[in-house]
């Protein structure tokens, strides 16, 4: 049984290489045609679009203020729950705690986060993103052909 690391019958070297680069090696000067790795591509056009650069920043924003809110009232819960055992202890009604309390009211927080976030989304972003994809997809009857 042979097994995928053995190798019995290795390949002979390509002709035209000489025998001091090896079999796997093509010569440094081979790809001396090739443009440097961050050059750009010769038909393509690099200017930045104010449109996508509004899209990037909206979207930004909307993600950190959802993400703030959620995690920062969960960080409070967290720290409160650490370093104020007696005042998460204490109780506001009956048998309900503060900590119990607000540890209902940490759902309800991200809940109110991730509605926020879908309704912002709905007004400022998608708005910005359709008018982006309008730029960038020609509509219409051929539309598929120009891409």
């Amino acid at each position: 049984m042979t097994y995928a690391d053995e190798n019995r019958y290795p390949p002979s070297a390509p002709t035209g290489w000489p025998e001091s680069y090896g079999y796997d090696a093509p010569r440094h000067d081979s790809y001396a045609w090739q443009a440097p790795w961050d050059a750009p591509y010769p038909h393509e056009d690099h200017r930045p679009d104010p449109g996508l650069a509004a899209l990037r920043s909206a979207y930004r924003l909307l993600r950190r203020v959802a993400t703030l809110t959620a995690l920062g009232s969960f960080v409070v819960y967290v720290v409160l729950s650490c370093y104020a055992p007696g005042l998460m202890g204490s109780e506001i009604a009956g048998e309900l705690s503060l900590g119990m309390a607000l540890g209902v009211l940490q759902l309800v927080v991200t809940f109110a986060a991730v509605f926020w976030y879908g309704r912002s989304a709905q007004r400022a972003v998608d708005p910005l993103a359709r008018a982006v994809r309008e730029q960038a997809v020609p509509a219409g009857r051929n539309a598929g052909a120009a891409r």
